[in-house]
């Protein structure tokens, strides 16, 4: 079973929660790392502010014989003041004024006060646990000797207000993302709705009319672009499925004909087998079917050359040749005048079948309208190579004569089937020039009728 996959909503919000998370995440660490050096920082300054005062007072007033020295504290800094030999309590703030040495120092050269502090034993089993943390030494010198004053923040340690910092960043981070994620759902959800509005509606037109259109805002963004292109695309799929139709219509009424024809023939004679005259019967038969091969070979062209399925080869194609090839074929069929004085050597890279099929085509089309002669030209026009076939027939309304290039399409002349033209050899004329990087038209003459052709050299 196929799973659904999540919508472009879904998937927006998720990748955006996500990268949210890890810019939170790095911005927390920072956070929590800042404030865990400037809660360290602020109370190492506490304490070496206390133990500055403690060492200027400690320095007169502690004498020898006297009971330890009580000393006053402002903050939630305590100090002791110890001799160096016997570990004796010379001084203490008033809340640890009643225990004895709190720790033992070791003599660090890495350490800003020369000393490593470290709480003895019986310490972490008294009442003073937990509420002695970040403990700081300086040497002193007193009446009674050299001494070391020792200071601590009491209450509740750094680490505790470092766990509080921790424990709000992260309760912080998921609410921040969980009020990121709506803002970004609501927010591509507003920036979707014209997108899926305009969805709806193309699946409507799409099932209903083709003729309707999406409507579109005027703007300039994405979703008006948008738009646009929907409507741009629709024009085009309407006119192909017009197109279409009609082709398919034409079609079946160019076949209808021939077929028609063969079937009448063949009714007549099967009833009247004695008073058939089978040469003509063979005639009809033969000219009839020809009709239908060449209707059939066009139809397929062109459908080919739709779906550009029609391959096309690229090799040296001499047109002068072709068009030689072409008059000697009129002149064993016809009684025509064909000149071929203006054909010059004309070498171009092309598909050889192709071209051949265009020059037959055009060249059909002049014999059918001509009446006594047909010339041929050839010549190279700066990057194209130009072919031209004139008629001294009745010519055509140049200004009106690109509607002969669309298919199905006669000339007033032509209207007669008896002349054996389908309306589609002119549409591949245009196709096969057109593929060849140029284009067919008619162009004014003084008499006749002249039908050129330009196509790429290379």
């Amino acid at each position: 079973m196929r799973r659904r996959a999540l919508s472009i909503r879904a998937r927006l919000t998720l990748i955006f929660i996500f990268v949210t998370a890890l810019v939170f995440a790095a911005t927390g660490t920072a956070i929590y790392a800042v404030a865990l050096h400037s809660n360290n920082a602020e109370a190492i300054g506490r304490i070496n502010q206390a133990m500055a005062q403690v060492e200027v007072s400690a320095s007169r007033d502690i004498v020898r014989g006297a009971v330890p020295l009580v000393l006053e504290s402002k903050n939630d800094v305590v100090v002791q003041v110890t001799n160096l030999a016997d570990r004796q309590v010379w001084a203490a703030t008033r809340v640890i004024s009643r225990y004895p040495v709190l720790s033992h120092e070791v003599v660090a050269v890495h350490s800003s006060s020369e000393y490593l502090v470290d709480l003895l034993d019986w310490v972490k089993k008294s009442p003073l646990k937990g509420k002695l943390s970040l403990g700081q030494a300086q040497g002193i010198t007193t009446a009674l000797g050299p001494g070391l004053v020792v200071g601590f923040v009491y209450g509740p340690s750094i680490a505790q207000a470092d766990h509080r910092v921790l424990i709000d960043v992260l309760i912080a981070i998921p609410l921040l993302l969980i009020i990121v994620g709506f803002i970004v759902w609501f927010s591509v959800g507003l920036s979707l709705s014209p997108v899926e509005a305009i969805r709806r509606r193309v699946a409507t037109i799409a099932a209903n009319d083709l003729t309707e259109r999406v409507p579109e805002t005027g703007g300039d963004d994405e979703v008006s672009r948008l738009a646009r292109t929907l409507n741009a695309m629709l024009d085009r799929l309407q006119t192909s499925t017009r197109l279409q139709q009609e082709f398919v219509s034409n079609a079946s009424h160019e076949l209808r004909s021939p077929l028609t024809t063969l079937l009448a023939t063949v009714d007549r004679a099967s009833h009247h087998l004695d008073e058939t005259d089978w040469v003509e019967f063979t005639d009809t038969i033969r000219r009839e079917g020809r009709r239908i091969d060449s209707l059939v070979d066009d139809l397929f062209f062109l459908a080919r050359s739709d779906e550009r399925g029609e391959e096309m080869r690229r090799e040296e194609v001499d047109l002068d040749d072709i068009l030689d090839e072409e008059a000697r074929r009129v002149r064993q069929m016809t009684t025509f005048s064909i000149s071929t004085a203006g054909v010059q050597p004309t070498r171009i890279w092309g598909d050889p079948a192709m071209l051949r099929r265009m020059v037959r085509n055009v060249v059909d089309n002049a014999l059918r309208f001509a009446n006594e002669e047909v010339s041929f030209c050839t010549r190279y026009v700066g990057p194209m190579a130009e072919i031209c076939v004139h008629d001294d027939g009745a010519g055509v309304d140049v200004a009106n004569s690109e509607r002969l290039f669309q298919r199905f399409v006669r000339s007033d002349a032509a209207r007669s089937r008896s002349s054996g033209g389908t309306g589609l050899g002119l549409p591949i004329v245009a196709e096969i020039a057109a593929r060849h990087g140029g284009d067919a038209r008619f162009i004014t003459v003084e008499s006749g009728s002249t039908m050129q052709i330009r196509v790429r050299r290379y």
